[in-house]
């Protein structure tokens, strides 16, 4: 009885058992987790680090593959969860931080401070 009272979003085998109570699984959703914190630090991060787990990240969970025991796919199906509405919800969070950051990128160019070897011209308007 116990088992059939787990708790909204915990993950559930066939058998009705807490996916979270193997040391395999927990790991797989440790790893899970992670990949998506550093998706969603890295969008528009400044910082090399965090940009390169992004794109890390992003790689990771676009890639198909299913030989290596910690693909996305593997963990996903492990988890029972469906990779591609994760993929989708990435997607939608690139493409909205992207185009968020291009129309930021075109008003800070705008406002440019020109140099030439004198030293300052003045600003574009």
């Amino acid at each position: 009885m116990q088992n059939q009272l787990a708790t909204a979003g915990t993950p559930l085998n066939a058998e009705g058992n807490d996916l979270s109570s193997e040391p395999a699984n927990r790991l797989m959703l440790a790893i899970l987790e992670e990949a998506l914190v550093s998706f969603q630090r890295g969008l528009n991060s400044p910082v090399p680090e965090q940009r390169r787990q992004f794109h890390e990240v992003d790689t990771w969970v676009a890639s198909g593959d299913t030989d290596w025991p910690f693909s996305f796919e593997n963990i996903c199906a492990a988890l029972l969860i469906d990779p591609d509405y994760i993929r989708t919800g990435l997607r939608r969070l690139k493409h909205e931080a992207f185009s968020r950051n291009s129309r930021c990128r075109a008003r800070r160019l705008r406002r440019e401070r020109i140099y030439d070897r004198r030293g300052w011209r003045g600003q574009i308007k």
